[in-house]
């Protein structure tokens, strides 16, 4: 310790209250003239390093910490604070084993716990960060930030429902903490919870209104149940706060289109693309807009510039294929699914699709095998066991075709097309029995 009257002392002193103030440099300069006088004071060294932090000086706070554990290596806070200056600095390894230094010193120091998890997220050793957190809260249960951190560790394991209960559980400590509200109304959004995930956007917009992604994510949210006009509304204030965000535009063309405002949806998705020219999402998108108005050349040409961007698209493809089929142009549709089924060869409903196109062009083996692969991947999917029982049917393998109807009877009560078609397939059979 000083002695009372010596001048380090004084200066010490004077540059602790300064620092207090909130005048860092001033503070710095007293700290150093206290070690020109007494270089071995620990605290002097403490002091001027969290001083130096403050001033996002962190390559010196680093320095004035090791100065610390050179003349008191069991000294945690310093440990601690060199290891969030570390943190700073990216140096996340260095972070992390001061931070163990200083709880190996003081096991119950829930924040030298909280900073050693969100370095290993950095790290991306997101089980022990897991550990951490878990660590953090033992010791310190009311936490908020760290059940926030935890909800987006339990986000990368993808564990939703663990995750989104400890949005909860920060929420319940810090009722305005909008990014926790905010993440879990993502997580609530993402597992289809829409109705859920509006709240929670709705109370982040109540604590920070200017925040466009949330704008943005509430009429995602609101246009995935139905309520177009309203997501109109949200869409529009996302704008006001970002107009040069292409994505909102793209789906704000997308409610318009569900709105039967289909001149309106075309000035969107043209006002997302000439923002962004390669935005294969709003081109695919766009696409779909003249598919299901059915303008199928137009359609296309809207998946030929997806597809041009991304070549891999298999979505674009299978659409583009769909398309074509329903132009009539069946081995150009062919061509399309096989690309598509290159990129992504367990797709069910571009297996369908190349089924219905096999079978307008006669080739029933061929549509079955490819019925035959869609159900492999799901095989509940009524409606490929209904076309798979008329190309059996057509094939004259009555039987075959009976199984195939009644499976798809089972799974959709409602095909009456595949109950008249096992009626006539039963017939059949039983004049070929009588025939033998």
């Amino acid at each position: 310790m000083y002695d009372p009257v010596s001048p380090a002392q004084q200066f010490f002193q004077q540059g602790v209250r300064l620092a207090k103030a909130g005048v860092y440099e001033d503070a710095i300069a007293l700290f150093q003239k206290a070690l020109e006088r007494e270089a071995t004071s620990y605290e002097t060294w403490y002091e001027c390093g969290k001083a130096l932090h403050a001033l996002e000086r962190y390559e010196e706070a680093v320095e004035s910490f090791a100065e610390v554990l050179t003349l008191k290596p069991d000294y945690a806070p310093a440990w601690n604070n060199q290891g969030i200056a570390l943190a700073r600095l990216a140096r996340y390894d260095g972070a992390v084993a001061s931070y163990d230094r200083a709880i190996k010193i003081f096991p119950r120091n829930y924040k030298a716990w909280y900073n050693r998890g969100n370095a290993l997220m950095r790290l991306n050793a997101n089980y022990e960060a897991l550990q951490s957190y878990e660590q953090t809260l033992k010791l310190k249960p009311d936490y908020a930030r760290a059940w926030y951190n935890r909800g987006i560790v339990l986000t990368h394991f993808q564990r939703f429902d663990d995750a989104i209960a400890s949005y909860a559980r920060a929420l319940s400590f810090r009722p305005h903490f909008s990014a926790a509200h905010y993440n879990q109304g993502n997580l609530l959004y993402r597992t289809e919870r829409y109705a859920e995930a509006l709240l929670s956007y709705e109370r982040v917009l109540e604590i920070r209104p200017t925040l466009y992604e949330v704008w943005y994510n509430q009429a995602n949210a609101l246009h995935k149940l139905g309520f177009d006009e309203k997501a109109l509304f949200s869409y529009d204030k996302a704008l006001e706060l970002r107009p040069g965000a292409c994505e909102i535009w793209c789906s704000r063309a997308t409610a318009l289109d569900a709105l039967g405002r289909y001149a309106e949806a075309t000035t969107n998705f043209r006002r997302a693309v000439e923002i962004k020219p390669d935005f294969y999402e709003a081109w695919y998108s766009f696409g779909s807009s003249f598919h299901r108005r059915g303008q199928y050349e137009a359609a296309i040409a809207q998946y030929d510039k997806a597809i041009a961007i991304k070549s891999d698209f298999a979505e674009a493809w299978s659409n583009r294929g769909n398309a074509l089929r329903k132009m009539g142009r069946y081995q150009d549709a062919i061509a399309s699914f096989d690309a598509a089924l290159k990129v992504s060869p367990n797709a069910n409903r571009t297996w369908y699709r190349r089924g219905r196109t096999l079978a307008h062009l006669g080739n029933s083996e061929g549509a079955i095998a490819s019925y035959d692969r869609a159900l492999k991947i799901n095989p509940n999917d009524a409606k490929a066991w209904y076309s798979r029982g008329v190309e059996l049917s057509r094939l004259g393998r009555h039987e075959s075709a009976i199984a195939s109807y009644d499976r798809a009877i089972t799974l959709n009560e409602r095909l009456v097309d595949a109950k008249s078609r096992r009626s006539a397939s039963v017939k059949a059979l039983n004049a070929d029995s009588k025939n033998l």
